[in-house]
């Protein structure tokens, strides 16, 4: 299943990228999503670094994924990979298009289970309406950020 978002900041492009691109801030975009925790990432956003997540399912089922970034292309795209999850495959590629002052931040999600797992059909009914609540979650936190100024320290 092939899934996109699309959300716009009022920022530049350098500094939403930056932002981004750094991977801590994973933890403050998803500040109070219920379940989910960054277990551990690298200093860095490069080809090569891997990010490790754990999020609770139905409030007690742990599911821990590692992801692999497999593009870096600043200030315009970068993407991951699951290297380690419970998906059959999950690709995500983050872009982001300069509009006047402001950043469309698109999200690119090429994701299926398992077919233990119920393979298309499960994606397309758990999986797709856990990360379409999943992504209006994270675009709420984007505005909350910029009105913060989160953005403000990155270029």
């Amino acid at each position: 299943m092939i899934l996109e978002f699309s959300h716009r900041v009022a920022a530049s492009q350098g500094r939403v990228f930056a932002f981004h691109a750094d991977p801590a801030n994973l933890a403050r975009i998803l500040a109070g999503w219920q379940g989910f925790e960054l277990m551990r990432h690298d200093p860095t956003t490069q080809v090569g670094s891997t990010t490790w997540v754990k999020q609770r399912m139905f409030g007690f089922v742990p599911i821990v994924s590692a992801f692999e970034h497999t593009l870096f292309e600043a200030p315009d795209r970068f993407g991951e990979e699951l290297v380690r999850g419970p998906f059959a495959h999950f690709r995500h590629i983050h872009e982001f298009v300069a509009d006047g002052n402001d950043t469309l931040v698109i999200d690119k999600i090429d994701v299926c289970l398992p077919w233990y797992f119920g393979g298309e059909l499960a994606t397309r009914m758990l999986v797709g309406s856990f990360l379409r609540k999943f992504f209006a979650f994270r675009h709420a936190s984007l505005d909350r950020l910029q009105e913060q100024q989160a953005f403000a320290s990155y270029e």
